[in-house]
């Protein structure tokens, strides 16, 4: 996930700290430290902070009861994809995990360009809060397993925000793409897992002027990953929370790389390797579970009207329209 940059190592001892509060932290260089003096990034560190509150709001035990600081590293434009190491060379800006040098920080940190800051809006998408999210569990990831399989990753990454923190339920945009797939277009735990060995699981099937949230191989990876937790909690007889803790939990004990982690994987919620890697049935699971959100939604909706007493008129956003 994050790897070792000589050239961010030296950035980062040259930097300036600045604390946003006792949970989140940034280092940048003198130039941009003057410009966060001066409030340039302080409408977007609010609302990056909300972000590590709804996280936080998680409670997630952490191994060796760690309380680790969220860090951000603020990096110049003109060289964020040097220092960052960003795979995608046709970007102007960007964030994504990088290694932390700090002692009292989670193994990695969310390494940004500024003008990814500078540039933020006011009030933030759906989808600008979701990628936000997304960059800080890569954080919590690294504190339980360290792969190089981006289908646990990023898979991973999506989950907390969409199913753990329920966004999905509020996304429309991304929960009606993925109601309009069929089974052709969702990848297999193996079919992702070489990708992942082939290097084409960032560049295979990207959807142009989207957040990766979109991209197939993100979406399939999510839903696995989302499956296998609704496993955990269906199992264990737990909830939505305690299953997110619980698959930490188990990623951190199995400690392997490889198609063996996912044997073990299968293992845990009593599924044969074979049909853990090619049947897409977690994905399955987790779509089936998607496909009812806009049902759940208009129930809601027309429970809280009939309380108030006001008439009821249809939304094509919770029955699946666009």
């Amino acid at each position: 996930m994050a790897y070792l940059y000589a050239a961010l190592k030296e950035y980062i001892k040259n930097s300036e700290l600045r604390i946003v509060n006792d949970k989140f932290r940034v280092r940048l260089s003198a130039d941009l430290a003057k410009k966060y003096d001066n409030g340039a990034y302080k409408n977007a560190l609010n609302l990056l902070s909300s972000h590590i509150d709804a996280i936080n709001s998680m409670k997630i035990k952490y191994p060796n009861g760690e309380n680790p600081v969220f860090y951000m590293y603020i990096v110049p434009d003109k060289n964020f994809a040097e220092l960052l190491a960003y795979p995608y060379k046709d970007r102007r800006g960007g964030g994504r995990p990088v290694d932390t040098f700090e002692k009292d920080g989670f193994t990695a940190a969310y390494g940004t360009s500024q003008n990814m800051l500078e540039n933020h809006s006011e009030i933030e998408s759906i989808s600008q809060r979701e990628n936000h999210i997304h960059e800080f569990a890569h954080l919590v990831q690294g504190m339980f397993f360290n792969t190089h399989l981006p289908i646990l990753g990023e898979g991973f990454a999506e989950v907390i925000p969409l199913y753990s923190l329920k966004m999905e339920e509020i996304f429309d945009e991304h929960r009606n793409v993925i109601i309009s797939m069929d089974d052709a277009q969702i990848f297999t735990v193996r079919e992702m897992y070489k990708m992942c060995q082939d290097g084409s699981f960032y560049t295979k099937n990207r959807v142009p002027n989207k957040s990766c949230s979109f991209d197939w191989s993100y979406i399939s990876s999510y839903l696995f990953v989302r499956g296998y937790i609704m496993q955990i909690a269906k199992k264990f007889h737990i909830n939505r929370l305690k299953a997110t803790q619980k698959f930490l939990d188990i990623m951190y004990d199995i400690q392997r790389d490889g198609v063996g982690l996912f044997a073990d994987m299968a293992t845990v919620i009593d599924m044969s390797p074979d049909e853990f890697m090619d049947s897409k049935k977690l994905q399955k699971i987790a779509k089936k579970d998607i496909e009812k959100i806009p049902l759940i939604l208009a129930r809601k909706r027309v429970s809280a009207k009939s309380k108030s007493g006001l008439p009821v008129k249809p939304n094509s956003n919770e029955i699946g329209g666009r």
